[in-house]
C-alpha cells in the first residue's frame, strides 16, 4: 500500500477522524459508503444495507464490525493496521462516515447513499447522544457533557457539522452515483426506501429476504437489540449506557424541548448556509 500524505483538506486528526485512513483509503467499484451529518439516519442505514446485503441477518454482535465507521481511529490499531483490516472485508463493502464530500475518498468509484434529516431534530438527538453516552467513552472522545439543552445548541450551531455536511453534497445530488434520501420519506414509506436503494445499487432481493430486512430495520426490532448498535470504533466497551442509544427516532421530535428561538436559531443558519433549491428539497423553507 502506497503511503499518501494527507493535505489539509482531509482534515485534522482527532479521535474520531483519522486523515490518514481517508488520504489512503482505496476505494472499489462495489463499495458503498454511508455519508450523513451526525444523527441523521447514519445507524439506520448501515442496518438497512448490511441487511440487504446479507437477505436478513440477526447475527451479528456489532453494527460496526459489519459496517465500519471509516475514519474513526480504532483502539490499538495503526491507521495502516486499519486500512489493511479494510482490505480483507468480503464484498460489498460498506462503510459509515460523517465527512464533508470534501474529505470523502471514492467519489466517482463507490456509490454512495447519503440520509438527511431536519436540523433541529439532529440537534435534539446529538444532545441525547452526548448525554447517554458514558463517562469513559466521552472522555476518550475528548467530548464534554454540556451544562444545558441551551449551551449544547450554541456549541452545535458553531461546529456546524451538519451544515458542512449537507452544503458540500449538494452538488453531488444529480451524480450518477449517489443517491439522496430524507429521513422522513424513510420513516413514512421504509418498504419504498428499500425499493429505491435496491435499485439504486442493483442488489437482487427477494421477497422473503426483503421481509427479513424490513423486519429487522424496524425500529422496535433495534430498540429491542439496542447493545448491537452501542459500540464503535471497535470498543470492547459499548460506548452509551445500556438501551440508551436507540432512542426515539421520529420525526419533529425537537418540539419536546426546543423553544421557538432556538429553532429559529437553527433555520436562519441553514438559510443562511444553503441553496434555494436545497431547502425546498430538505422541506426547511418556510418553516
Amino acid at each position: 500500500m502506497t503511503t499518501q500524505q494527507p493535505e489539509a483538506h482531509w482534515g485534522e486528526l482527532s479521535p474520531l477522524h483519522d486523515p490518514y485512513i481517508l488520504a489512503n483509503f482505496q476505494a472499489r467499484d462495489s463499495d458503498v459508503l454511508i455519508t450523513t451529518p451526525p444523527k441523521a439516519g447514519t445507524t439506520w442505514m448501515q442496518q438497512i444495507l448490511h441487511q440487504l446485503r446479507t437477505g436478513g441477518d440477526a447475527s451479528f454482535s456489532s453494527i460496526d464490525e459489519v459496517v465500519p465507521w471509516l475514519e474513526i481511529q480504532r483502539s490499538g490499531k495503526s491507521w495502516q493496521q486499519v486500512l489493511q483490516h479494510f482490505e480483507t472485508l468480503a464484498e460489498p463493502r460498506i462503510f459509515k462516515t460523517h465527512c464533508t464530500a470534501e474529505q470523502t475518498p471514492g467519489i466517482g468509484t463507490a456509490k454512495i447513499i447519503l440520509s438527511s434529516r431536519d436540523p433541529r431534530d439532529c440537534c435534539v438527538s446529538f444532545y441525547f447522544h452526548i448525554m447517554n453516552m458514558t463517562d469513559e467513552a466521552r472522555t476518550k472522545a475528548g467530548i464534554e457533557m454540556p451544562a444545558s439543552f441551551e449551551q449544547h445548541v450554541e456549541q452545535w450551531l458553531a461546529f456546524a457539522a451538519w451544515y458542512r455536511n449537507v452544503a458540500s453534497w449538494w452538488p453531488y445530488f444529480d451524480h450518477e452515483k449517489v443517491l439522496w434520501l430524507r429521513y422522513q420519506d424513510m420513516k413514512a414509506d421504509l418498504a419504498a426506501t428499500v425499493d429505491r436503494i435496491t435499485e439504486f445499487l442493483q442488489w437482487q432481493v427477494s421477497p422473503a429476504q426483503k421481509q427479513r430486512v424490513l423486519a429487522y430495520s424496524a425500529f422496535s426490532w433495534m430498540k429491542a437489540n439496542d447493545e448491537k448498535f452501542s459500540t464503535q470504533g471497535g470498543a470492547n466497551k459499548p460506548v452509551f449506557k445500556p438501551g440508551k442509544f436507540v432512542r426515539q427516532g421520529t420525526v419533529g421530535g425537537y418540539r419536546e424541548l426546543m423553544t421557538a428561538e432556538q429553532e429559529a436559531r437553527i433555520l436562519h443558519k441553514a438559510h443562511q448556509v444553503l441553496a434555494a433549491d436545497c431547502l425546498d428539497f430538505l422541506g426547511l423553507n418556510g418553516r
